[in-house]
Formats: C-alpha cells, structure tokens, sequence
C-alpha cells in the first residue's frame, strides 16, 4: 500500500523502500513542520563534458552530463541520495585503495548543455544495422531525418524539446546534453521540486516499439536496483507530443569517455581502477537476474569522486529468451546476432573487457578491430602481459572461456592493478581468493628443480559450495593420508572438490604415480584447477617443458594470481640453466614482477638476485636481497646471499678492500648458529687474503688484515667447521684446508 509524500510541492508517492518515487526523499517527520521552498535551483555539481554522441551502434549515451549529483534525494545523513560522497570530498583512493583520484571541479549545469543541438554526420548510424545514416554528398548537408538505405529503419536526429519546453507540466527543459543510440538527452529543471537539476531521456522514434518497450524497461528495472553506484530515476513522463521521457538524477562531472584523450590513451591502472569502482554495479543486477548488456566508457561517470554506472535502457532479464537486445558496436559480444545467442553474464563480461581495452589502447575497436585485441606492439599497455592476459580472457570469442562472473573478473583485475601500481610503491600483502598460502619457497639457495617447484606451488582453495568440502578441511589438518581415507571412505560423497583434494593429497605425499592416474581418470579439460594440478604433477616427474606449457594456460585464466606466474618463472631458470644458459630478461623480470608486487614470494628475490648477478650487476642483486623484510624465515638466508654476491660477482679483478670490508660488515650483522656463521666468515677472510692491496689498521672478525692474521682466522673456522662435519671424508677435507690455511712461522 503507497501513501502520498507530504514534502511540500510534491504529488509523488511513498515506495517501499520508504522514498518517494518523484524526489527521492524520506517523508517528514509529523513533527517537522512545513520546509519553505527552495528560491533558487539547486547548486550545481561539477562541470560540462560536453556532447558525446555515439560512437557506434544501438547504444543509449546519456553519459556526458557528467557527475556531481546535487542533494536531491534522501537526508539526514551527511551523504547524498545514494550513498555518494559529496561534490566537495578531497582526494580518495580508489580501485582496492590502490589508485589516487581528484574530484571533478563544480560547474554550472547550465555550461553542459550543447550550444548547438547537432550529432556531427559522422556519428549518424543506423540504430538497427549500423548502417551511415544522414550523410552529406556532393557538397549538400545530410539529412537530419529519414529512413535508413540498407534496413530501412527510420532515423531522426532532431532534437523535438527546445529550451523553455514544460514537460508533463513539471520539467523545464534548458536544452540538449547529448545525443545517443536511443535519442537525446536533456537537461531541466524539476518545478515541482525545488528547481533541482534533472535529466530527461527521450527516444530516437516514438514510434518504435522497441524503444519504447526499452524506455519502459529502464524505469520498471532500475525500481529494483538500489544501489550506490547506479544512477536513481525519479520518473517516467509524457509529453504532449505524446513522447515517452525518463527523468534521472543528474550527475555534471565526466564520463570515461570524455576522461579519455582521444590522442592519449588512459594509464591502465587509472582505468582499472575507474571500471573495478562500478562493477559492484554490475553483480548487483546479476545477482538479481538483470543483465546490463551496454556496459562501455560513455555509461561511467566521475561525480565528484564517485564512480557511477549509468542508462539502464538495455537492461533485460537473464532469463527472457526473446525480445530486441541493444548494445554497441565495438562493445557488444560477438556472439549476439539476430540469429545467435542471447545475452549473458559471459556477454557482460566481454563489454567490460572490451571497454577497458579502448580505454589504455587506441584501434578501430568499432570497425576492422570490434572483435579482437591490438597487438602489444600498436598498444603499448598491453605489453604489461597480466594485463594482456586479462583483457585477452574477458574477450574471448568462447563465452564460456570468458570469467564466470562479474565478481571474478574483479578479483583478477585487483591483482592485475596491484602488479600496475607495484613500480611505484609496493601494495600491502594480499590474500588470494583461488590459492592456498605456498607451503615451501623454491629457489632460495640455487635455481629449483621441477621437483622442487612442484613441491612449492600452492593447492586451489577447496570450493566452499562443495559438500566435500567441509570434511575435506578437518582432513587436511591432519595431512595428505587423512585425507585420501576421508576420500575413499564408503560414506564420502563423490564430488569434484573430493577427487581434486585426492590427487593433491597423492602429490604431497610423494606418490606421483597415484596423483598420475587420477588425474587421467578425473581431469576435466579447460578447469583451471585441473590444469593447474596437471602442471604441478608434470613438474613433479621433471618434465619441465610440459609443467610450463599448463602454467602458462592457468596464468592466462588468473592473470592476477602470483602462483602461476611464479611457477613459471622458476620453471624458466630450471629449463635456461639445463639448455646450458642463463634465463633471460621476460624470466627476470617475471620475478620482478612477483617481488615488486608481494615480498611473501621471497623465492622471486633470491631468483631475481641470482640473474641480476648473472647479468653482471652484483649492486642491483644486493639491493633485491636487502628488501627481503627481517620479519620473513629466509631474512638471514638474504643476508648471506647478499654477502656472496659482493664476493663472488666482484671475484678477481673488480673485488677491492672496500667491498671485502662491506661484506664483512654484513656478515657481522647476520643472527647464524656457529656453523653458518663459521662459513660465511671463511668466505669472507679468503677473499681478504686473495687482494693485492696492502694490509691496513682495519680487522674482520677480529682479525688482522695481513696475511698471517688472516691465515690464523680462516684455519680456526676451518677447524670449527670440522667439528660439525657429517662424515670422516668430508671432516678430513676441512682439517686439510684448516693446515693449508695456517700461515708459516719461523722455527
């Protein structure tokens, strides 16, 4: 049961969400009293973007008037009506906290508001085929309304409100905004409430009923759709043209579309930040069975500095199988055609990629290129391979290659961005959402071998929706054994999770020939998590080659995920070193990456420093090593690998004094038990010995830097190291070395 909104000057009515549905308000109080009238309009927002017509395609563009909502709607509470920070807010960060934004400027509304109502004949297309419509020839000016030459669908690109219009006795127009796929956009003021600035939406043909059946969509779906980063409709109107009009908030910053340079495409990790804000958007109507299907940059707008998804009139249900479906040229997915498949979640997905891609790359995304990427040669963004890879799998022509969802796509992105922002500061730690924690670090000590990177690559987390799963969980508590007995138990239910923890629990336990069979048995194709389990059994019988080939298909499922990238990178160093050479610079800067990224994988440092020492630049490696944190379990492994490289990468002509005393001076620092710290300190007496220098006042380890003084330390280390010896050969090799080590003495 509705009830009349008592705010004066309004005739709305009270929803169930306890708004009314003409000024977004809550009802007053009983006991307020009466609030005078506003004098004035409402304080504008932010400023023009100017007209944006449509680049392509039957796509409503109500983008361009930009963001920056005035307080319209509900009070009360500090915010404005959606849950959006005010105009005014200072700087914020956005994209996971990752990515600094500024407000957009206030301006008056009045600015935006096209000076001349025109599309430019080269925007005019058909709304049905994508046919050129109205175009000029033999030096005449196109026609502003016909019928379309290839489908004969009637197009108009008149603009039928002027400034003063009164529509539906309540909204005075002050003129065009923009024009897009389903007609123009106007800018007005609401009379009957408060003068405050609205948008009206016309349609490209009142007499197309598919239009209207969309603009009559727009309001019926977005009544469900409460939401702080979707756009709020106040109304449905006629005009006395008898023209449907769908009244909305306005927003007066920018669209993305108008964000992006034309010339200059948008730093990737200003992109994803901008789109990751609105996605929670788009899994709000999934989740309630919507889909959106124009997802694209004149459909995101900056208020302030919010984020805000906007024009709803292509929304339809998921489950409604006919029907027209619009969208735009360039965006939508290619597998929507007359006589194709319907839109999905998989097509959402592809509009999302597809608007990220024209964001950081500039190509004929809506012509010769509107169903692939550019190469990263012609886009240079999409060098940066992660975010290649999560462009290339929201895209892909197989919807169901494409993200399962929204929300997945999202947590993909957030690890894309984190690796985009990590070159100038690195993010704080993350916790994965698809990987459990790696139980060992490969490559601390020397390059790891299959075996060893099979052993550290991390199991998929157990699906919580699994009713294995539980059970599976109290399992591996205990280890890989009570889990393959919870598996085989008679009572176990047979289920996806339970045989994907049995060949996890197979491969921990060592049984590669177990792990083997069940995965020729089990393996279920084009499933990330069995890929990612094949790969980690190829690794664990050596067979390098094939284990990268199946990380390299998980990397490009998770383009934000640590874990594959890692694999192979390690698995790059294991297979230069065994071809007889030194991995090179895509393997290095993989572990570059990981490190800048996330300093838990201390395996990508240790492998990092490595190369770079290979690669003659022993200051780069030290430096890698000395961003180990003295909180992780390898912090002392760091130090002494640094020490080493000082020593070993300078060995010979290029070690001096300064260096020998600089990697003592480290060496002293390190916490070692006796043994440790009795070889590092021989490395470094011995290097001392090796220089050519002569001996000064200075002393290591406390002792003297000639030669007698340092014969008598490297024989006393010698000899400590002998008393640990794990057998008679290897103590009788050090007591050897100790006597060689001794200086002469006179007799």
């Amino acid at each position: 049961m509705t009830r009349a909104c008592t705010r004066p000057g309004c005739d709305g009515e009270i929803e169930e969400d306890g708004y009314c549905d003409t000024c977004g308000r809550a009802p007053e109080a009983a006991s307020a009293g009466p609030v005078p009238a506003s004098s004035g309009p409402a304080t504008a927002a932010s400023g023009p973007a100017g007209p944006a017509t449509a680049a392509s395609g039957p796509a409503t563009t109500a983008s361009d008037p930009g963001s920056g909502a005035t307080p319209s709607g509900r009070t009360g509470s500090g915010r404005t009506p959606s849950g959006r920070t005010r105009p005014g807010s200072s700087r914020r960060r956005i994209g996971a906290g990752l990515v600094e934004i500024t407000p957009e400027p206030a301006a008056d509304p009045a600015e935006a508001v096209m000076a001349e109502a025109v599309v430019p004949e080269s925007s005019r297309y058909c709304s049905v085929c994508d046919a050129p419509v109205g175009r000029g020839r033999d030096g005449r000016p196109g026609r502003t309304e016909g019928f379309c030459p290839q489908c004969g669908t009637r197009f108009s690109f008149t603009p039928t409100l002027r400034r003063g219009d009164l529509v539906a006795g309540q909204y005075e127009i002050l003129g065009a905004l923009a024009h897009g796929g389903l007609g123009w956009v106007y800018l007005a003021r609401d009379r009957k409430v408060r003068d405050r600035w609205v948008v009206l939406k016309g349609l490209l043909d009142t007499g197309d009923a598919a239009a209207l059946a969309a603009a009559d969509a727009e309001q019926g779906f977005l009544a469900q759709l409460v939401h702080p980063r979707i756009v709020r409709i106040y109304n449905v109107v006629t005009g006395d043209d008898g023209a449907t009009y769908i009244v909305m908030e306005y927003l007066g910053g920018r669209s993305l579309r108008a964000m992006r340079d034309p010339h200059e495409p948008m730093p990737p990790e200003q992109a994803l930040a901008y789109v990751l804000e609105v996605l929670p958007a788009l899994s709000h109507m999934h989740e309630r069975g919507l889909l959106y299907c124009d997802f694209k940059p004149d459909n995101v707008v900056q208020t302030g500095t919010d984020l805000t998804l906007i024009d709803l009139g292509a929304v339809r249900r998921i489950d409604d199988p006919g029907g027209d479906v619009w969208g735009t040229v360039g965006y939508q997915a290619p597998e929507i055609t007359p006589d194709g498949a319907g839109p999905s979640v998989a097509s959402d997905v592809y509009t999302v990629g597809r608007t990220l891609a024209v964001l950081v790359a500039t190509f004929d995304f809506h012509r010769t290129m509107r169903e692939r990427l550019p190469d990263p040669h012609d886009a240079p963004a999409l060098a940066h391979e992660p975010l290649r890879r999560l462009l290339a799998r929201a895209t892909h022509p197989d919807p169901a290659q494409r993200f399962a969802s929204i929300d997945e796509m999202a947590d993909q992105m957030v690890g894309v961005l984190r690796r985009l922002t990590a070159y100038d500061a690195t993010p704080p730690p993350r916790l994965s959402t698809m990987f459990a924690s790696p139980p060992v670090s490969a490559g601390v000590d020397a390059p790891a071998t299959p075996e060893e990177i099979a052993a550290a690559m991390p199991a998929p987390l157990p699906d919580p929706d699994d009713p294995a799963t539980p059970e599976l969980v109290a399992a591996a508590a205990q280890g890989p054994r009570a889990v393959l007995a919870a598996v085989s138990a008679q009572d176990a239910p047979d289920t996806d999770q339970a045989r994907l923890s049995a060949v996890v629990a197979h491969l921990d336990s060592g049984d590669v020939e177990a792990a083997g069979r069940a995965l020729a048995e089990h393996a279920v194709p084009g499933e990330w998590t069995w890929t990612w389990l094949r790969a980690r059994h190829a690794a664990a019988t050596g067979d390098a080659d094939a284990a990268a080939a199946l990380v390299d298909e998980v990397a490009d499922a998770l383009p934000g995920e640590p874990a594959p990238e890692f694999s192979l990178a390690a698995l790059g160093e294991y297979r230069a070193g065994r071809d007889g050479g030194v991995a090179g610079p895509v393997v290095a800067e993989r572990f570059a990456d990981i490190w800048r990224t996330d300093r838990t994988w201390t395996g990508a440092a240790f492998a990092l420093a490595r190369l770079r020492a290979a690669a003659g630049d022993p200051d780069a490696a030290v430096a890698v090593l000395d961003e180990v944190p003295a909180s992780s379990v390898h912090a002392a492994d760091a130090r002494v690998a640094a020490v080493r490289v000082l020593l070993e990468s300078r060995d010979g002509a290029g070690l001096t004094r300064s260096t020998v005393m600089e990697a003592g001076a480290r060496a002293g620092t390190v916490d070692l038990d006796a043994l440790r710290a009795a070889e590092l300190q021989t490395a470094v007496l011995e290097a001392a010995r090796r220089l050519d220098d002569p001996p000064t006042d200075d002393t290591l380890f406390g002792c003297s830097l000639d030669d007698h003084g340092l014969g008598l330390g490297i024989e006393e280390r010698y000899r400590l190291r002998a008393r640990f010896a794990g057998t008679a050969a290897e103590r009788f090799a050090l007591v050897d070395a100790a006597n060689d080590a001794r200086p002469w003495t006179a007799r």
